[in-house]
């Protein structure tokens, strides 16, 4: 399912508009996103939780050139569905 399908699907569901599906698909990005760069964890109940995981700066070297290369740190954010999403996926 691609953005703007989803945008249409969750303004009929909701019953708004798509714009207003829009902003509450932004806010819930927007939050999300500043939860991980907070390094927390965001827990939606019944649905998951979005926990975040930083990576130091490493250097890797390349095994065909031996050429060392310095990696930026990163954070990576992962989800762990609920118990109840998970029985409900299963049915």
């Amino acid at each position: 399912m691609d953005h703007k399908t989803f945008i249409s699907r969750l303004a009929e569901r909701v019953g708004c508009t798509t714009e207003q599906a829009t902003l509450l698909t932004d806010g819930l990005t927007g939050v999300l996103r500043d939860t991980g760069i907070d390094l927390d964890a965001a827990a939606i109940p019944g649905f998951g939780t979005f926990s975040t995981t930083k990576s130091d700066e490493r250097v890797v070297d390349d095994p065909e050139s031996g050429a060392h290369t310095l990696l930026p740190p990163s954070i990576t954010m992962t989800f762990a569905p609920s118990v109840v999403l998970r029985k409900k996926i299963s049915r």
